[in-house]
């Protein structure tokens, strides 16, 4: 054997190797960046989830009579300032229109069963500086009973 080929063997092996842990450490990265944002997708909806039971809270609390209107947007922020959300109620859905005062978001219904239902649209953003630039806004449109 020649003496050069012992060089020129070790000098290929470093180069696989190095290729082999640059492609290692690139899934590594895309592998935790996927992590990251899928956990704060989660903590989106999770907030979502408890926007839309406060929403409920706050409509079922709310006097319409007394007020003589009724809830049209509520507005959340989580406690860490990561989310907010805006509520808007797209519509009251009443049997009687007396007890629901609300303009043109009522929806006079026939049937007693349905009394009471809103529908409810929520818009929940990420607050970009504090998710490190990442953008997260989720958006539903749902009819509850509160």
């Amino acid at each position: 054997m020649k003496k050069g080929f012992g060089l020129i063997s070790s000098i290929i092996i470093l180069l696989l190797v190095s290729t082999l842990m640059a492609v290692v450490v690139k899934v590594a990265f895309i592998s935790v960046k996927h992590t990251s944002d899928t956990y704060l997708q989660q903590r989106a909806e999770l907030f979502m989830q408890s926007v839309t039971e406060n929403a409920l809270l706050a409509i079922e609390g709310y006097n319409r009579k007394e007020n003589n209107n009724c809830l049209a947007n509520m507005h959340f922020v989580d406690e860490n300032k990561k989310f907010e959300a805006n509520v808007t109620v797209l519509r009251y859905y009443c049997y009687d229109t007396d007890d629901c005062p609300c303009g043109s978001l009522t929806k006079k219904i026939k049937t007693d069963k349905s009394n009471g239902y809103v529908l409810l649209k929520i818009v929940v953003e990420g607050n970009e500086t504090l998710l490190d630039g990442k953008k997260i806004r989720l958006s539903q449109v749902t009819l509850q009973r509160p």
